[in-house]
């Protein structure tokens, strides 16, 4: 069955991180290789219909993945809020910004995931992975 991943790159409390590449070269590099290693990259003009059917076939190993950035915010609270979600990887960069935009826009319905892994880069950067549980 096909699967949905998210990939946020966020400050420590949480604020999305636009400008990483700047301060993380190294890490625009493994990004780049998450979405290349996709079979659909996503962005904000993506059809959530389209998705859905794609997500319903049973014989499909499809990987379908969008970066969080404030232009696709929107759009993953409502893949979100449709439960179309599967894989959430965050990177966490050692930051604490003030101020910035949040990835999600208001309360959400509870859902339950479980940490698959979780690695701390030398740079200090923590790369965490979550699978939605059901």
């Amino acid at each position: 069955m096909a699967k949905v991943q998210l990939l946020i790159v966020q400050s420590i409390e949480g604020y999305m991180v636009e400008d990483y590449t700047e301060l993380y070269p190294s890490l625009r590099e493994e990004t780049v290789a998450l979405q290349n290693s996709a079979t659909f990259p996503m962005d904000e003009n993506t059809s959530l219909s389209m998705l859905i059917e794609g997500k319903k076939r049973k014989d499909s190993n499809a990987t379908y993945f969008i970066e969080a950035t404030p232009t696709t915010a929107s759009i993953i609270n409502g893949m979100l809020r449709m439960y179309l979600i599967d894989e959430i990887i965050i990177y966490t960069i050692p930051v604490i910004i003030y101020t910035g935009r949040r990835l999600y826009q208001s309360q959400l319905a509870k859902t339950d995931w479980e940490c698959t892994s979780t690695k701390i880069r030398k740079d200090g950067i923590v790369q965490t992975t979550f699978r939605k549980i059901g």
